[in-house]
């Protein structure tokens, strides 16, 4: 029996009841270069009023964790900003998952035309598994030499 496969993966936002859980998450070793800590980017969430910071479920253990906007930008876009799967949850499909449910949402509200994401460049594992969800490079980069992916919407 495939157990995990089971295991449906859902967002549930981040109350003070599970903060300390989502906390404790951590992306493998070589990867703790590449995203920022968990309790940095609630910190971020707090002061950045239009996000909303969500655990990874898979059934209902947390696995990872998300922060994108809840509010449109002006251009119709919506941001992923903060995403992770604690590396001992890596490997499994969840990210892919977590990512079809964050379009899934996304996609039903009316003005969000397009989702973006940034990766700094050497996270390749990342820029593999944005693509395997329909995201493409738009060639634009942030400030900081960050790659830009979308997801179209509609137009």
């Amino acid at each position: 029996m495939n157990h995990h496969m089971e295991n449906r993966v859902t967002l549930q936002q981040i109350t003070q009841e599970n903060e300390q859980e989502c906390i404790c998450l951590e992306p493998r070793e070589d990867q703790l270069s590449l995203v920022a800590s968990n309790a940095d980017s609630l910190i971020h969430a707090t002061k950045e009023v239009t996000s909303r910071p969500y655990g990874i479920y898979a059934g209902s253990d947390m696995v990872g964790f998300v922060l994108f906007d809840n509010e449109v930008y002006s251009d119709g876009y919506y941001w992923i900003l903060r995403f992770m799967i604690d590396g001992k949850h890596q490997g499994q499909g969840y990210g892919k998952r977590a990512i079809q449910e964050m379009i899934h949402m996304l996609q039903q509200r009316s003005d969000c035309r397009q989702i973006r994401v940034s990766h700094v460049p050497h996270n390749v594992a990342a820029n593999a598994m944005y693509k395997r969800c329909g995201f493409q490079e738009t060639g634009e980069f942030e400030d900081n030499g960050d790659i830009i992916l979308s997801y179209q919407v509609r137009e």
